[in-house]
């Protein structure tokens, strides 16, 4: 699997209930993206053993965005950047989603993960000369949601399922969301 395969969704109309969510592409702009998973580990070793145990407690995922502010086609998302910036939302202002799509087999529907996030901002500016660069976290908030994710609508299924009760919709998926494999 090659990077491009492996897209970030992020909801920009920061839906509380993800009913009303508005998935664009974290990519252009973006040279790097990783999704950390932050495990919480708990080790015990006793004074009997040579070596001691670890288990897993639980995971906060959160990824880390560093977009640079260039001309691209999706001005919604980079205006959706520059708010955040400018405002710094707080508490439930800062509540969003986002989506992580495997990009495997004929689509428009990959298999994907929703969850729930939180957004802080961390920085913007850079070097002279250079575009700036805008920095926001996705710290992750509480269990994701298995589905399947279509690129081409921009709307994730709990479970890829089927449409029905459990489809989560969104907004129609902006042209710059839409997967650029061939």
């Amino acid at each position: 699997m090659k990077r491009h395969e492996l897209q970030h969704f992020v909801d920009i109309s920061m839906s509380k209930t993800l009913a009303d969510a508005d998935y664009h592409l974290l990519g252009d702009g973006i040279a790097s993206l990783t999704e950390e998973f932050n495990a919480e580990e708990e080790t015990e070793q006793w004074i009997n053993q040579e070596n001691g145990t670890t288990d897993i407690k639980s995971y906060t995922p959160s990824i880390s965005v560093e977009m640079q502010d260039i001309d691209q086609d999706d001005t919604d998302l980079v205006d959706w950047f520059n708010n955040l910036i400018d405002t710094l939302p707080t508490g439930s202002k800062a509540i969003s989603s986002y989506v992580r799509v495997r990009i495997k087999g004929s689509g428009p529907s990959y298999p994907a993960v929703q969850r729930k996030c939180a957004i802080s901002v961390g920085s913007t500016g850079g070097d002279a000369g250079a575009n700036v660069t805008n920095s926001i976290t996705l710290g992750g908030r509480g269990d994701g949601i298995q589905g399947t994710f279509n690129v081409e609508t921009g709307k994730f299924t709990v479970g890829g399922a089927a449409a029905s009760s459990l489809e989560v919709k969104s907004g129609t998926a902006k042209s710059s969301s839409k997967s650029n494999l061939s």
